[in-house]
């Protein structure tokens, strides 16, 4: 969605959900920016052609220091206890915000409200905190995948929209490379050993990845249940390498 200075609104979701005008709608976009002075999504200040201006951006929510290997806060970036612990199967977590506001406004209206053009200031941010990490990038990107009717009652798959833009500015191939195998009820309002039993087993890789490193993309880390799941198929499929980047990281109760 994307607005001038008189707040008119023009929604191309519909366009960018059909996979063969998700190029013709992402010109679109860009050709509405340029012609059309934007304001900023949070606080209407103009913004040139971005998304999010400058003072936003710079407000929004950060972990000043995160364990490295699942992004919860932890002193001085060091290694957290749990996870010292009991490894999760992910090597590593880059998290570009704590999901807190206004960070959880911007991500329920890109996935709840279908409105598409926030997976840009949402992937830009992650591709930040990937560049601020100064490692070497994955192989391969692969977007969490919804199960067939998930997608199908929404229309598009969030964790892709935001992964194939993050592939753009990274230049990592995005591989369409996992399945669920059934359809988990939502993990919101479960248990930690809830949302592990829930999603035990739901991922399966449809091709190999032996020998690649991978990153798992999605929007939203809460307990760490799903990445969990799903690098756990990666690695199954022969990944000697598994991170998990997401926008937002749901901090501790």
């Amino acid at each position: 969605m994307l607005s001038n200075g008189r707040r008119m609104k023009f929604d191309i979701a519909r366009a960018c959900r059909a996979p063969g005008t998700r190029r013709a709608a992402d010109a679109l976009r860009a050709v509405l920016r340029r012609a059309l002075p934007q304001a900023c999504t949070l606080c209407a200040a103009a913004c040139d052609d971005a998304m999010l201006c400058a003072a936003c951006a710079m407000q929004m929510p950060r972990i000043a220091y995160a364990c490295p290997q699942c992004a919860l806060p932890s002193p001085d970036n060091l290694l957290c206890g749990a996870c010292l612990a009991n490894a999760p199967p992910y090597a590593a977590t880059i998290a570009a915000w704590r999901y807190a506001f206004p960070a959880d406004q911007l991500l329920q209206a890109f996935k709840y409200g279908a409105q598409l053009a926030l997976a840009e200031p949402l992937a830009l941010a992650l591709c930040h905190a990937v560049h601020a990490r100064a490692m070497p990038v994955p192989d391969r990107l692969i977007a969490m995948p919804l199960s067939a009717q998930r997608q199908r009652e929404r229309g598009f798959n969030h964790a892709h929209e935001i992964a194939r833009r993050i592939s753009s500015s990274t230049r990592v191939r995005l591989e369409r490379a996992f399945r669920r195998t059934r359809d988990a009820p939502p993990q919101a309002g479960l248990t930690l050993r809830e949302r592990a039993r829930n999603v035990r087993d739901a991922f399966e890789a449809t091709r190999s990845l032996a020998g690649l490193s991978v990153a798992i993309v999605d929007d939203v880390m809460t307990t760490g249940a799903t990445l969990a799941a799903a690098a756990t198929a990666a690695r199954a499929a022969g990944a000697v390498r598994v991170e998990a980047w997401v926008v937002a990281r749901t901090p501790p109760p």
